[in-house]
């Protein structure tokens, strides 16, 4: 980490660095614009302020002094709008390419990058550190405004993925001995899944679920369901029980009308224990370190909802070797439809997607499943795409 000493917007020297920023007497709104002008000030040219789109498709343009700068910068690089710290290279290329003879600096946040900051020339001083403090301030600041979330969105999303958005964690984690990643598509449209996760001594809880049906009935069951399962979580609930809790939920919430199917798991990284229970879900897969997949087939149940779920879901347990990679997905993915042609991408499709990304890490498998599912839809996602991949160290 670089010596050079942290700069509020104002430009005076700060050892408080991000609570500087939230510590200035202005509107959170501005917040992108006080960073822009303090990047300005420690590179000595013009400089902006890039987040990356909701689909990880795009850089937008957040702030900038006096430009003029892109207002987009086509980077498909992120999962979500966030960019795994492994594609930071290509980051830089399709910041050049856009941008010639300008420098880049990630804004950094724990195991990813939100965006960038941007210069016109190389710095006066070192922006690293000022960089990594502008993206804490941004997530925090975030909360208090919608002016990052806007440039976020290239375009209106639908109010059912607006909800959806807000129900996910961060897509890009690193846990103990684990990493992983998770992603949804299209993002403006559907709502209806959606995937959870938290890090606990008991191991990593792992939940990827699909609301029966789209759009505004959808988001509010999935929202139900994620309410369950984080209360039930976090009151220290076993797997069975946080399954049964989303179950009374959907079915309370519904009348019964309705359902969501899932997967939920917890597995013990140190162990390497995996419990799980299928309701009505795709089986989970899992890759091994040498490539091969399998499915995991047991400990299935009903929907959640449906009149007839066992009150009492029992979990199958599977030891997962170190290096192992789960990989649990929704329907949106397999039923996909190729282009004009009426077949779907199917379970085919995502094996031969699986084997090109075998070796990559949770993020690279996620982009390279979702590439291949946007190649084949001509641009029209028929459902929710979404992808949870968890990957055990291999040396754990």
């Amino acid at each position: 980490m670089s010596d050079a000493p942290r700069l509020d917007p104002t430009g005076v020297s700060d050892p408080g660095g991000a609570a500087a920023l939230l510590r200035q007497e202005a509107s959170y709104h501005d917040l992108p614009q006080r960073i822009a002008a303090a990047a300005a000030r420690l590179a000595g040219a013009d400089a902006a302020l890039y987040v990356v789109d909701v689909d990880g498709s795009a850089l937008h343009l957040l702030a900038q002094t006096s430009g003029p700068f892109p207002e987009a910068i086509e980077a498909p690089l992120g999962i979500g709008p966030e960019i795994p710290l492994e594609s930071l290279a290509a980051l830089t290329v399709a910041v050049t390419r856009a941008i010639p003879g300008a420098t880049s600096e990630p804004l950094i946040l724990g195991d990813r990058a939100l965006g960038v900051i941007v210069s016109r020339s190389v710095p006066v001083a070192p922006l690293t550190q000022f960089a990594a403090e502008a993206a804490l301030a941004l997530e925090l600041g975030s909360g208090y405004t919608d002016a990052v979330h806007a440039t976020r969105r290239r375009k209106r999303p639908e109010a059912a993925a607006e909800v959806q958005q807000n129900l996910l964690p961060p897509r890009l984690a690193r846990v103990s001995g684990a990493t992983l990643a998770g992603g949804v598509l299209p993002g403006y449209e559907v709502g209806g899944d959606f995937f959870d996760y938290a890090d606990s001594a008991d191991g990593v809880w792992l939940t990827l679920a699909d609301a029966v049906g789209k759009g505004n009935e959808a988001a509010a069951l999935a929202a139900l369901a994620v309410g369950a399962l984080r209360s039930a979580r976090r009151s220290g609930a076993r797997l069975e029980d946080t399954t049964r809790a989303m179950h009374e939920a959907v079915r309370g919430g519904s009348s019964g009308a309705a359902f969501i199917t899932a997967v939920s798991a917890v597995w013990d990284i140190r162990t390497g224990l995996l419990r799980w229970i299928t309701a009505g879900h795709p089986r989970p897969l899992v890759m091994s370190a040498e490539g091969v997949v399998t499915s995991l087939i047991d400990g299935v149940t009903r929907p959640l909802g449906v009149r007839g779920h066992g009150s009492e879901p029992g979990a199958a347990e599977r030891v997962l070797p170190p290096g192992s990679r789960l990989v649990l997905y929704s329907d949106g993915i397999v039923e996909q439809p190729v282009g004009t042609s009426g077949e779907r991408f199917g379970t085919e499709g995502l094996l031969a997607a699986l084997q090109e990304a075998r070796g990559l890490s949770p993020a690279g498998i996620v982009r390279r499943v979702q590439d291949a599912v946007i190649a084949v839809s001509d641009g029209r996602l028929r459902d929710d795409a979404t992808l949870l991949v968890v990957a055990r160290d291999a040396s754990v």
